[in-house]
Formats: C-alpha cells, sequence, structure tokens
C-alpha cells in the first residue's frame, strides 16, 4: 500500500472517531491492529506524512510514535484544494459531512 493512501486510510479512521466517539488521540496499537500486515515503518511513515501535513501531532516512546492526536483546528482552517493536492480528497469529504452533521452528534468543531 502506498503512503498517500495510507495516510488517508488513517486519517478517515481519526476523523470519524473522532465526530462519533469524540475521541482525538490514539495509541499506536490502533494502527497497528486495523494493519497487521503493514511493516511498522510504513505505518510511520504514513503517520509522519499526516504530521508534515499538519493533520495530527505526534508523541513519541523510545523514538517510536506513541500517541496520535488528531488537529481539528488545523483541518477545520485547511483549504479543501490543499487536502485534495495532498491526496486526502475522500478524507475531506468525511470532514464535511461529519462538519455539517456534529449538532446531531452533539460535539463542538
Amino acid at each position: 500500500m502506498q503512503i498517500a493512501t495510507l495516510a488517508n486510510e488513517m486519517f478517515i479512521h481519526m476523523s470519524l472517531s473522532y465526530f462519533q466517539k469524540n475521541n482525538a488521540s490514539f495509541f499506536i496499537d490502533t494502527f497497528t491492529t486495523l494493519y497487521p500486515k503493514t511493516p511498522e515503518k510504513i505505518l510511520f511513515k504514513a503517520l509522519h506524512q499526516l504530521e508534515a501535513d499538519t493533520l495530527v501531532s505526534i508523541f513519541y516512546k523510545e523514538d517510536k510514535p506513541y500517541i496520535i492526536t488528531l488537529r481539528p483546528n488545523n483541518i477545520r482552517n485547511i483549504n479543501k484544494n490543499t487536502l485534495d493536492k495532498k491526496g486526502y480528497t475522500l478524507s475531506n469529504d468525511v470532514f464535511t459531512f461529519c462538519q455539517s452533521h456534529a449538532k446531531h452528534f452533539h460535539l463542538s468543531f
């Protein structure tokens, strides 16, 4: 799986979890469980891509990603075209849907 595709899938997972469960932080185990056949090195690269795009913050333990935190304010302020150019087209659709239904989920965004 390409890193950009994996980063997009991880972003979708975190976005949906944020709106459905008000959960913005994820342990690395979340992703090793979701992608058991993907080498850690590839998972880490995808997470680093999300961090480079300022969509998440990563906290490290023993020089490895440990806790990944979604950055809703950065996501809210990012331009749709910027998301599209970076390969997050489907993720943007998910976020647009969730933003439009935030009142239904009783979440602030």
